[in-house]
């Protein structure tokens, strides 16, 4: 049993080893920052470089920084031009450019998937870490990545800034576009063309009208819509209208759609209401996030909710 198991990491770790040795680091100097494809295992990905926040920070119309002309949030990126010698990063803005300061944030990359896979089952991805070891680390049901290729039984996937090979039937396709709501974080993601477009607040559903876990197909969209129902605990009939509807659930019809009798501060502070004052199981959103979710998506896209 034992070396059955060293031939495997010893495997596993000559794939990882050769897929990493050509896949350039999440975080670069800002010299060395271009935007190419890179190759792995002969397999062609486009790279994008982006400037990611390390707390929040201004961006200027210029490096006199004479003019604030918005906001960049920690963790939050934008596009990257190119480094100005008075150590700003000059980024895509609002069509237009912008500048931030180079000491209060770093330069990541971003690559770009043939597809996006959402992984099964909780399953094991091996990768190997700056010292050349082959790690394990364990992947949770219903995360997504995006799959580079497949090797044997094996595919190579990246997520979370690492890149490593998981059991190939562990995996699913996703559809060009889809959503993931977190049920944890009370976040939804829109992902279009392997990339994260959109991460809005969440409202689910509360205490007695849990929202679903699973994975379902968006079968129908409707603007200017009245939705009917019943109350769970009450008994109580209830319409609400809504402008945009996006229907994923038809068994226990649970919809992403806006929620014009939220407040602003009810989003920002959802993790605290939404067990009693939650939804009837939809997923409220606010007014941006349901129509770009509606233009965007299309009838049998992905919808993943996860716990």
């Amino acid at each position: 049993m034992k070396s059955n198991i060293s031939k495997k990491a010893k495997f596993l770790g000559m794939l990882v080893a050769m897929a990493i040795s050509s896949f350039s680091s999440v975080e670069a100097c800002a010299n060395e920052v271009e935007d190419k494809e890179v190759v792995i295992d002969n397999t062609k990905i486009d790279k994008k470089s982006y400037v990611k926040a390390l707390e929040d920070i201004n961006i200027y119309d210029s490096v006199e920084c004479n003019n604030v002309i918005g906001t960049l949030e920690e963790n939050k990126d934008l596009p990257f031009n190119c480094l100005w010698d008075e150590g700003f990063y000059e980024v895509e803005y609002n069509d237009s450019i912008g500048f931030v300061e180079c000491n209060k944030c770093n330069l990541i990359s971003k690559y770009n998937f043939k597809n996006m896979v959402e992984f099964m089952n909780d399953c094991t991805m091996y990768f190997e870490d700056v010292n050349g070891v082959t790690n394990a680390v364990k992947v949770e049901k219903q995360a997504v990545g995006g799959l580079v290729k497949t090797v044997g039984s094996w595919s190579l996937v990246y997520m979370d800034d690492k890149l490593g090979y998981v059991k190939s039937d562990n995996l699913r396709k996703l559809t060009d576009t889809f959503v993931v709501v977190d049920e944890s974080d009370l976040l939804l993601y829109l992902y279009q063309d392997s990339q994260l477009i959109l991460e809005a607040p969440v409202i689910t559903g509360k205490e007695e009208c849990e929202t679903d876990i699973g994975d379902f197909k968006v079968y129908d969209k409707k603007t200017g819509y009245t939705m009917h129902g019943r109350d769970k605990k009450t008994g109580k009939e209830y319409s609400s209208y809504v402008d945009y509807c996006i229907m994923y659930n038809k068994e226990h019809q649970e919809y992403i759609h806006d929620a014009k009798w939220r407040s602003k501060d009810e989003f920002e502070n959802r993790k605290e209401l939404v067990r009693k004052k939650g939804s009837h199981g939809c997923n409220n959103v606010e007014d941006i996030t349901a129509r770009t979710v509606y233009y965007t998506c299309n009838i049998g896209d992905d919808v993943i909710v996860r716990p």
